[in-house]
């Protein structure tokens, strides 16, 4: 194959060739000053990050050694006294008819609400706790049940159009 190159073929390839490599050599020079500049600027700054970094290590020994004299010598403050504690509810996510109950016994009583209402206030108030915000109809069933158990009241019976009316009586 390469006797059936002619000498202008050759010269033309070996032309394009070395012009390829010193464009190469060129772009790799510039990026080799490019790494060498970026080198010193990190050097650099890891010296004063290095500096501050000693210097607050010392400090930080030296004062944590007086706050610990301090803290052993000063007598511990009695813990606040809460006059009504609060039950705080089980770790990981709720049920939502359970938190709709804690919601319901949150209202004042006589106040009517729906079940859109509760829904909303329940992803509000208690987002932390669920896994998913809860619908209109999640609620309105929680709320069917605490109807059934007694702990609210039919104030005006929903139809198609229009939302029941509950309350805590």
């Amino acid at each position: 194959m390469s006797a059936e190159l002619s000498v202008a073929q050759v010269l033309a390839n070996l032309e394009a060739q070395m012009a390829l490599h010193q464009e190469r050599e060129a772009y790799h020079a510039e990026q080799e000053v490019f790494h060498r500049e970026q080198r010193a600027v990190h050097a650099a700054e890891y010296e004063t990050v290095a500096k501050h970094y000693e210097a607050f290590k010392a400090t930080a020994g030296s004062a944590a050694e007086i706050a610990a004299r301090v803290a052993a010598a000063a007598p511990k403050p009695a813990p606040p006294k809460q006059e009504s504690p609060q039950p705080t509810p089980p770790p990981g996510p709720a049920l939502p008819s359970r938190l709709v109950a804690r919601l319901v016994a949150e209202l004042p009583a006589g106040e009517t609400f729906t079940a859109s209402r509760v829904a909303a206030q329940v992803n509000r108030r208690f987002r932390s706790e669920l896994r998913k915000p809860i619908d209109s109809r999640l609620a309105s069933t929680a709320l069917r049940r605490l109807l059934a158990e007694g702990a609210i009241i039919l104030v005006q019976k929903g139809t198609a159009h229009r939302e029941a009316l509950y309350s805590r009586g």
